[in-house]
C-alpha cells in the first residue's frame, strides 16, 4: 500500500452552462492538461481534498481494467495524484516555460523597469455577458521575479535555465519565495504561464500548454441571458442591440470578415461570396434576361448584403433586386441604417421557416450562417413489439417522437442513427418555402456548421440555443423535394487562403490589446485581423513598447475571432429550369 495525494498544482473546476447541471472537471495548473470527471473520480477527488491522501494497493490497482481505475491511472500518469512526499515542483524544472496562446495577457517592461500586464481574470467566463458582465481588463504590475519569468516564458528556455540565467542564488531555486512566485504566476485566475516538454507544440492554440481551463473552457450563461422559451422569440425580443450581439454574443465568420481580408484575397466576405455565388457554375439554370432577383434570409447587421450588392454591381451584367427576409425588428432596423443610400432593399419581417411572399419569384436565396437558428425535432427508437419478431431485420426498427414523420416522409438514411437523435426539422420547412419561391432554374445556397453525416447537436455557447446541421438529411430533403443539390467545403466555395497566418484569440484577446492601443489613440475592432494587416498598423507601436503575448496561426488552426471556418459547408440547391 502506498499514498497517494493531489498534487497542490492540481486545482479543481465545474461547468454551470446548462441550466441546474454541474459538469466538474479538473485540471493542472502547471501543465495545463485538463479532463472532464466521472461521479466516481468526483467522490475520490472530495475524499482527497477532505483526508489529504489515499492508499492503493499498487499490485491490485496494476490488474484493475476498469474505467474509473484507468482515468486514476491516468491522473497519476500525469501528475495530477502524486505519492506522499513527492516535490511537485522538481518535475517541471527542466521543462520549457511558455505564455499560454489562450490567455489573452500581455506584458511589456515599463521605462522604469518594471514589467506591466494588461489581462482579464482566467477563473471563470460568462457566455452572453450583459453589458455589466464584460470580463474586467486588469492592469497590473508583476512583482519583480514574476515579472522576469513573464517575460522570458517564450518557449525556449526552461524553468531552471530562466533562473541560472537571472544569476539569482542556487538555494532560491527551492525557497519558499520562488515557489510563491510560481504559485502566483499559476494561480487559477491568472494562469499568465505553463509549462511543456514538448516543444513542438508551442504554436498549437490547443496544445495542453496553450489552453486556459475556465471551467471546463465553458462557464455559466448570463443571468438574464437565457431569454425567450423560442430561438423565434429571442429573435423577435431578445436582441436589445445588434453590435452588442454580433460583436460579443454571437459573432458570425461573416460579422469577423467583414472588413477586406488577406484571407480572401483582399475582398471582406459578403464581397467574397457574391463571386462565388454569381458564376456561371452556381447560376447556371438562372433566366437570362431582365433582372436579378436575390433574397437573403437573416440579414444580421446588413454588412453582408452591403459588400454583396456593391460587389454584385460590379460584376453583374443584369440589373439587381435585392431583398432580405428577417425575424428581428432590432436587426431590421440596423440592416437599414447599414444600408441607407447604398442601394434600395426590401425587408420582409417573417420566420424564414413558414415564410409567403405572394407574387415574389426569386433567382437566387441565400441562407448564410442562419439555419442553425431553425427548430429541430426529436425522435428515438421504438420499443420492439411481438409482432416485430416475424419481420425481416430491418423492418423491425421503427422510429417515434415529433421527428419521426419527416423521416418517413424525406427518406432521411437513419441506419447508423442512435436510440434518439434529432433531425433539423425548420431547415426542412425552410427548403420547401424556398422552392415554392424560387423561379425555374433559381438556385439556394445555404452555408452552415455541421457535417455530411453527423447527428444534429446542440450548442450552448451563444445567447440561445444553436444546432448544427446534418447536411446529408438537408440535401436528401431537398433532392425529395425535387432540387438537385452540390455540398461543398465553406473555405473551397470562397477559395479562402486558410495558410495566411492570423491573430490568435477571442473576444477577451481583443479586449486586452485594445485596452493598450486606447492609449496611444488607437483602436482594435472585434474582427479577424492578418498578422500582415495587424503588423502594418500596429506594428511599429508594439516594436518600440515591447509587448509580449500577441501571437498569430494560420487561418486553419481556428483560433481567431469568429467561428472556424473548417466547421462550416457550404449547399448548393437549383430547381430544374
Amino acid at each position: 500500500m502506498i499514498p497517494v495525494m493531489l498534487s497542490p498544482y492540481v486545482h479543481l473546476i465545474e461547468n454551470r452552462l446548462i441550466p441546474e447541471v454541474v459538469h466538474h472537471g479538473i485540471f493542472h495548473r502547471l501543465s495545463g492538461e485538463v479532463f472532464d470527471v466521472e461521479e466516481s473520480i468526483g467522490a475520490l477527488l472530495a475524499n482527497l481534498k477532505a483526508t489529504g491522501k489515499i492508499w492503493i494497493d499498487v499490485e491490485e490497482f496494476k490488474r484493475r481494467k476498469d474505467p474509473a481505475s484507468l482515468r486514476v491511472k491516468q491522473l497519476i500518469a500525469k501528475e495530477f495524484l502524486i505519492s506522499e512526499g513527492c516535490d511537485p515542483l522538481v518535475l517541471f524544472a527542466d521543462q520549457y516555460v511558455v505564455r499560454p496562446i489562450q490567455n489573452p495577457a500581455i506584458g511589456w517592461r515599463t521605462e522604469d523597469g518594471r514589467v506591466a500586464v494588461v489581462r482579464t481574470s482566467m477563473s471563470g467566463h460568462i457566455f452572453s455577458p450583459q453589458r455589466d458582465e464584460l470580463p474586467e481588463v486588469i492592469e497590473e504590475f508583476l512583482p519583480p521575479l514574476a515579472g522576469e519569468l513573464f517575460l522570458q516564458a517564450e518557449g525556449t528556455k526552461t524553468l531552471r535555465e530562466i533562473f541560472d540565467g537571472l544569476k539569482l542564488s542556487v538555494d532560491l531555486f527551492w525557497s519558499r519565495d520562488f515557489r510563491a512566485t510560481i504559485n502566483f504566476l499559476t494561480a487559477p485566475q491568472r494562469q499568465l504561464v505553463k509549462f511543456t516538454s514538448r516543444p513542438e507544440n508551442l504554436g498549437n492554440p490547443f496544445a495542453p500548454c496553450n489552453i486556459v481551463p475556465r471551467n471546463l473552457y465553458r462557464s455559466r450563461n448570463s443571468s438574464t441571458a437565457a431569454g425567450s422559451a423560442t430561438i423565434a422569440e429571442f429573435h423577435l425580443h431578445g436582441i436589445p442591440d445588434a453590435k452588442w450581439e454580433f460583436d460579443l454574443i454571437e459573432p458570425t465568420i461573416n460579422h469577423a470578415f467583414r472588413f477586406p481580408s488577406e484571407a480572401l484575397a483582399g475582398f471582406d466576405y459578403g464581397a467574397r461570396f457574391c463571386c462565388a455565388a454569381l458564376t456561371s457554375e452556381v447560376l447556371a439554370g438562372s433566366k437570362e434576361t431582365g433582372g436579378l432577383n436575390i433574397l437573403e434570409v437573416g440579414g444580421g447587421t446588413g454588412t453582408f448584403a452591403r459588400s454583396f450588392i456593391k460587389q454584385a454591381s460590379a460584376i453583374a451584367t443584369l440589373g439587381l433586386s435585392y431583398h432580405i427576409l428577417e425575424l428581428s425588428p432590432t436587426l431590421i432596423q440596423a440592416q437599414k441604417e447599414t444600408l441607407c443610400g447604398d442601394f434600395p432593399v426590401t425587408h420582409f419581417q417573417q420566420d424564414a421557416t413558414e415564410f409567403h411572399l405572394p407574387g415574389h419569384k426569386f433567382d437566387l436565396i441565400i441562407a448564410n450562417e442562419v439555419i442553425a437558428d431553425f427548430a429541430t425535432a426529436a425522435v428515438r427508437r421504438a420499443p420492439a413489439t411481438p409482432e416485430d419478431s416475424d419481420k425481416e431485420p430491418a423492418s423491425r426498427i421503427r422510429w417515434e417522437g415529433e421527428g419521426a414523420a419527416d423521416v418517413d416522409h424525406y427518406e432521411l438514411f437513419v441506419d447508423d442513427a442512435p436510440d434518439s437523435f434529432l433531425i433539423n426539422s425548420g431547415v426542412f420547412r425552410f427548403i420547401e418555402r424556398a422552392w415554392e419561391h424560387l423561379a425555374p432554374g433559381g438556385v439556394v445556397i445555404v452555408s452552415e456548421y455541421g457535417g455530411e453525416q453527423r447527428y444534429p447537436i446542440q450548442e450552448y455557447q451563444l445567447n440561445h440555443e444553436e444546432f448544427s446541421i446534418h447536411f446529408g438529411h438537408v440535401a436528401t430533403c431537398a433532392r425529395k423535394v425535387g432540387f438537385s443539390s452540390r455540398l461543398v467545403s465553406l473555405q473551397k466555395f470562397l477559395d479562402v487562403n486558410d495558410e495566411v497566418s492570423m491573430l490568435n484569440g477571442r473576444e477577451e484577446h481583443i479586449l486586452c490589446i485594445d485596452r493598450v492601443l486606447q492609449q496611444h489613440g488607437l483602436t482594435l475592432p472585434y474582427a479577424a485581423i492578418s498578422r500582415r494587416e495587424f503588423e502594418e498598423k500596429f506594428g511599429e507601436l508594439f516594436e518600440q513598447t515591447g509587448i509580449v503575448g500577441i501571437t498569430f496561426s494560420p487561418l486553419s488552426t481556428g483560433f481567431h475571432y469568429g467561428p472556424d471556418w473548417n466547421d462550416f459547408l457550404v449547399l448548393i440547391l437549383q430547381k430544374p429550369s
